[in-house]
């Protein structure tokens, strides 16, 4: 689904357009493997990374880390992350904006799902989510 969808978008293939798509696949399957620490890790280590949902605006990985460890306390819960890009933008050789629809799905049910906007950096060499805006 997600190489087909990708045919789709008139996008260029850039080194960091293809960086940050690998980061994204990479934190999915963290995510999809029960693994929330290493699922974390693709996002910026920041007291600066922001995240927003339709609860508001929570500024700060360690922030964003508790409320996903509360909120998925059992791995089990997690569920199976899928994704679909609908638009990429490279904004600069350090700068990837990255909108794609997704949804958790947990014993043929749909958890949680939505559109996502998350701009991309690189920072110290590689790549991470210093934003994200989930709805």
């Amino acid at each position: 689904m997600m190489q087909k969808a990708m045919a789709m978008l008139d996008v260029p293939h850039s080194e960091a357009v293809q960086a940050v798509q690998q980061s994204l696949d990479a934190q999915v399957q963290a995510w999809n493997s029960g693994d929330l620490e290493k699922a974390m890790t693709f996002y910026w280590n920041s007291p600066e990374m922001l995240w927003i949902s339709k609860a508001g605006v929570e500024r700060g990985y360690q922030e964003v880390l508790d409320m996903f460890r509360t909120d998925f306390a059992d791995p089990s819960l997690m569920g199976t992350y899928t994704y679909e890009p609908l638009h990429i933008e490279h904004l600069s050789p350090e700068a990837v904006f990255y909108v794609f629809r997704w949804k958790i799905e947990k014993d043929d049910a749909i958890l949680m799902g939505g559109v996502s906007s998350q701009l991309w950096k690189k920072v110290e060499g590689r790549w991470v989510a210093t934003s994200e805006h989930a709805s």
